[in-house]
């Protein structure tokens, strides 16, 4: 991101706004897109994405968007692509990811080059994708109160 002197990178917001029911949540990003998170029973009633879903597939996304991007920079003939995200769980809570793996299932037309597939599946997670970053290199998280009316 270029900055221009003085100006300050905008900050980026989701709201998880509590339902009523039992834990589901509808979650509004900032940029007005909206998504639901609940979980399995007896906490929720399994009609949305669990948390940890989400986070796993924050992350497909993010790495598939910047591997369609660059493929498509290195003129390399792919038809399709799916990006598989596993995430290996701690047994005792709070259950944090310990592993995370990702797969990226591509079809081709035609002849691609190994090399270059390799380079733009690479640069995808490892230098465009913030998700990866994130996640990779651990990111310091704070928590506040805030009591409303």
């Amino acid at each position: 991101m270029m900055l221009v002197a003085g100006m300050v990178p905008a900050m980026k917001n989701a709201v998880a706004r509590w339902s009523g029911t039992k834990v589901r949540f509808g979650i509004e990003s900032g940029s007005g897109h909206s998504v639901a998170t609940d979980e399995a029973p007896v906490f929720g009633e399994d009609s949305a994405m669990r948390p940890t879903e989400m986070l796993l597939a924050a992350l497909a996304g993010c790495t598939g968007t910047n591997a369609i991007l660059l493929l498509k920079k290195f003129k390399q003939p792919l038809v399709s692509l799916d990006v598989e995200v596993e995430g290996e769980q701690d047994e005792e809570w709070p259950k944090a990811f310990n592993k995370i793996d990702v797969t990226f299932r591509c079809g081709w037309e035609g002849k691609y080059d190994k090399e270059l597939v390799e380079q733009a599946l690479d640069m995808a997670c490892n230098r465009y994708c913030p998700i990866h970053a994130t996640l990779s290199k651990g990111t310091p998280i704070e928590h506040h109160k805030k009591d409303v009316r």
